[in-house]
């Protein structure tokens, strides 16, 4: 059978540029897709990190253009010839892209991002014009992609291509100002509210959202959650006019780089048949940060997180004490974000010395020592995409407690402790209270030992693996070359 063709499109993709999840995706969903037998290139901007970590660019093209509004551009691309792995091009413009960040500074974003990015969009269309390959599927992936579905529609010569808008995170809108429409190049009846138009200014991803042929998020549920104006940002219209093609697919999880059995930054290796190397964790996890040698009998809940009030730290705060002082747990947190939360935490790890530990850095090494140290994890998001760190923890054998909204409902079964069944506690309501019942009902739990060690056991054995997404993201594919109606 004739492979099915895709380019994939994406402002960052690990390990070449990084700033959150979608990096993770654009780094492993195509090479998944690539084992299926898709046949998938990969299209990202020129980065100066991109350059800096790829020791070798082959030059495609060096001479291709397009418009920024009335301006003609130059630019080159440049593939990355990696063994192994999904064909990468760059789209490489200096002026637009050789800076030290990817969309913005400690200040706050990049004054033209709006240009740099509709840039890039009318770049990928030019190089599609250029190449000798022709896609089934263009799939795109957030906001700094939107506007290439729209310029698919406007090319004869593209009509064909099936295109599907993957939204990773509704709270990033792309959102700019009305007076830097005209750099699209678009005509005016596409500023209006069926179209870009969004309350006075218009938006790189309802762009995407209106114009694609089928739009999917990384959940199950935040696809039915962004549909209801507490989770849709104001888009949730949008969506629910398109709501018979809205999918929402999990994301997965790269097993050889997250797997207790494997990992050589934890202190000791262990599986889900011996677990004994876990206790070695916890007790160097313990020692790592000063806690009390008595929490190796205690639970500690372990939270890596970005701190800010999406994320739900706020909600921890306020029943510490009960935590800490009456249900005796241990409380290691790894983060930084909002300036007042981190403060808040630093008073709080000073006045419970030797039970709360407080690392106010980001520290990819340190977060897998805490995820393999750790009894729970807690994630109490207000929403939450999809999210990696409970399948992360999962496989490492710490329980995650969670709030049930997004991927964390999808992923997270909660545990009903007479049976021994489920992976996880979950919370409903964004309340510190609805969240310390979670926790204290997990640590009635941790005092059954083979209870625990049978629901160790069920998240270790869970299969959240790219492979499994990419199949799911293959089938979608299919349907999308099949239904004329989608």
């Amino acid at each position: 059978m004739t492979p099915l063709r895709v380019v994939f499109i994406a402002s960052e993709a690990a390990p070449f540029a990084k700033t959150g999840g979608l990096a993770d995706v654009a780094g492993s969903l195509p090479n998944a897709l690539r084992r299926l037998n898709v046949d998938i290139r990969v299209v990202l901007p020129g980065y100066r990190q991109v350059f800096e970590h790829s020791l070798r660019q082959e030059p495609v093209w060096t001479n291709l253009n397009t418009w920024l509004g009335s301006q003609r551009l130059t630019f080159q691309v440049r593939k990355l010839p990696i063994e192994n792995v999904a064909p990468i091009y760059v789209i490489d413009r200096e002026d637009m892209f050789d800076r030290p960040h990817l969309y913005g500074n400690d200040d706050g974003d990049y004054y033209d991002n709006a240009e740099r990015f509709i840039f890039f969009c009318r770049a990928v269309v030019s190089l599609m014009h250029a190449w000798d390959f022709t896609p089934h599927v263009v799939h795109c992936n957030d906001w700094h992609t939107g506007l290439i579905p729209v310029y698919m529609q406007l090319e004869p010569a593209f009509r064909q291509f099936k295109t599907l808008f993957t939204l990773h995170n509704i709270g990033y809108s792309g959102l700019f100002p009305s007076d830097k429409f005209a750099l699209t190049g678009l005509d005016l009846s596409h500023y209006q509210p069926n179209g870009l138009e969004f309350y006075g200014q218009w938006s790189m991803l309802k762009a995407g959202l209106v114009y694609s042929r089928a739009v999917s998020t990384v959940s199950p549920t935040y696809a039915r959650e962004i549909q209801t104006p507490e989770y849709g940002k104001g888009l949730d219209g949008v969506l629910r006019n398109r709501r018979a093609s809205v999918f929402g697919l999990l994301n997965g999880v790269n097993y050889q780089m997250w797997n207790p059995e494997t990992d050589t930054f934890i202190p000791a290796r262990y599986t889900p048949d011996d677990l004994s190397g876990k206790r070695i964790c916890k007790a160097a996890l313990i020692q790592a940060c000063q806690l009390d040698g008595s929490l190796m009998e205690r639970p500690v809940i372990g939270i890596v997180s970005r701190l800010d009030v999406q994320k739900g730290i706020d909600l921890i705060i306020p029943i510490l004490s009960e935590l800490i002082e009456s249900l005796k747990v241990g409380l290691v947190i790894l983060g930084t974000g909002d300036g007042m939360m981190q403060q808040r935490l630093q008073r709080a790890s000073e006045s419970y010395r030797g039970k709360f530990a407080f690392i106010q850095r980001f520290d990819d090494e340190f977060a897998r020592r805490i995820l393999a140290g750790a009894d729970m994890l807690l994630i109490p998001s207000r929403y939450e995409p999809c999210g990696l760190t409970q399948l992360y923890a999962m496989k490492y054998g710490t329980i995650p407690v969670v709030r049930a909204t997004g991927g964390l409902n999808d992923t997270v079964s909660e545990v009903n402790e007479h049976t021994g069944e489920g992976t996880g506690f979950t919370f409903k309501h964004v309340d510190s209270t609805d969240c310390l019942t979670a926790i204290q009902k997990a640590v009635g739990v941790y005092r059954m030992p083979l209870t625990w060690r049978r629901i160790q056991t069920n998240g270790m054995s869970m299969d959240f693996s790219w492979e499994k997404a990419a199949q799911n993201y293959l089938s979608l594919y299919r349907e999308l070359m099949r239904d004329s109606t989608i």
